[in-house]
């Protein structure tokens, strides 16, 4: 790196590091504005953002919003002449709290900061992003840092729900950008020890099974088959020989493959005195990159269709919805030698002094709308905190990974956009 740009790095670096005390304090407003998926409403928090956004000059706020309180934002800061335009993004809402007896180091409905962690419903997933993604663009803006082309920043709505208020309608109303990153927590050990360049998808369907419903008490007589005793011993057969009937492609980033759960729901029978006549179970299928729905389904119904031939009495069925959100999104994958990645990298290590590890995060992200819908290139999850504190108890951020995810973001910014 040149001395120019050593010195443009710097310049961003003791900025942000000047208003350290007012991005953590914002952060902590942000957490303490409740956007939980369930029941859906981000209003609260775009507003804060907004207000933020604009009292820091980070371009004109845009809302889009397919439900009024349900609002997509995006700013954007133009740079001199043309060129790439890159969209720093992340969700605004959360996973429900939970149960509040299980959080043991604060009250959950009061976020505070503790020993330098900043705990509440999501920190880590994903506010503390979100912020440091905003003082990377006011920090960019402050300093009058030249760079070309487009920085935007797009916050969404209903991740943590069916994206369909969210990533999935700005893919159909279409948007444009030249790459976006996606600010999902992706530490493992440390804060941005990796970086997600690839997401899996998910194929959600049900098992049916058909029985005879008749009275238990004689059950034990010829010509009764109970639903749920067949469905049982089909959802072991599932869970412990469906993956080696399934086509797919051992990839570097996932070499275990996908990830098969059947019985994420189980639902059968009416009530005592009655021999179950139906029976059925959820089937929960995370898919890797190069995976298809058609050839997905057709494999589960031979697996299935096996099963039927090896025991005659077995009334099954696979039953799916034709694509939909609701049943099949892809996965999505980004080329590891792409110019963004390796601005992400190398940004990382110039903030934190170690290089993020290429990963393919094993959780779905809104990359499959962009990479898919738009062909888009998209960085999966790079970003503070860690993804094992998301959605649980006791979620946190650290104060340092937020000031320095503002560091990475705004250097990763400078170099894609001006190759420095």
């Amino acid at each position: 790196m040149g001395k120019s740009n050593n010195i443009t790095s710097n310049k961003v670096c003791n900025f942000i590091d000047s208003i350290r005390d007012e991005i953590i304090d914002f952060t902590l407003d942000c957490i303490k504005q409740s956007s939980e998926t369930p029941p859906g409403d981000e209003t609260a928090i775009a507003e804060l953002i907004k207000k933020k956004a604009i009292a820091w000059g980070i371009g004109k706020p845009e809302v889009i919003a397919k439900k009024q309180n349900r609002p997509n934002i995006i700013f954007s800061l133009k740079g001199q002449g043309k060129g790439k335009k890159l969209v720093l993004s992340g969700h605004l809402d959360t996973c429900t709290l939970g149960d509040s007896k299980n959080w043991k180091v604060i009250d959950p409905a009061r976020p505070a900061i503790v020993n330098n962690r900043l705990y509440g419903r999501g920190s880590t997933d994903m506010k503390g992003a979100l912020v440091g993604m905003l003082a990377a663009a006011y920090a960019i803006k402050s300093m009058k840092i030249p760079f070309n082309g487009e920085l935007a920043l797009m916050f969404t709505a209903d991740e943590e729900g069916e994206c369909a208020y969210g990533a999935k309608y700005l893919t159909e109303i279409g948007f444009d950008a030249d790459v976006i990153i996606l600010g999902e927590p992706s530490g493992e050990k440390k804060n941005f020890d990796t970086i997600g360049i690839a997401s899996r998808g998910i194929l959600l369907g049900k098992v049916i099974i058909h029985g005879t419903q008749m009275h238990s008490s004689i059950s034990d007589r010829s010509g009764c088959i109970n639903a749920s005793v067949k469905m049982a011993k089909v959802l072991l057969e599932f869970a412990n020989n469906l993956k080696k009937h399934l086509r797919f492609e051992s990839k570097k980033l996932y070499p275990l493959g996908p990830t098969i759960t059947p019985g994420v729901t189980i639902e059968g029978g009416v009530f005592y005195g009655i021999v179950p006549g139906l029976a059925g179970f959820g089937l929960d299928l995370r898919v890797i990159p190069g995976m298809e729905f058609e050839i997905l389904k057709e494999d589960i119904e031979n697996f299935l269709k096996k099963l039927k031939e090896a025991d005659k009495e077995l009334d099954a069925e696979f039953v799916i919805k034709e694509p939909t959100i609701d049943s099949w999104v892809p996965a999505a994958e980004i080329d590891e030698r792409h110019p963004i990645v390796e601005s992400c990298i190398s940004s990382a290590k110039r903030v934190l002094g170690y290089e993020p590890l290429k990963v393919g995060v094993p959780f779905g992200t809104e990359s499959s709308f962009y990479v898919n819908g738009l062909g888009i290139p998209t960085v999966s999850s790079f970003g503070p905190g860690f993804i094992k504190l998301a959605h649980g108890p006791d979620e946190y951020v650290e104060t340092k990974a937020i000031i320095d995810a503002a560091k990475i973001y705004a250097l990763t910014a400078l170099k894609y956009l001006n190759d420095f």
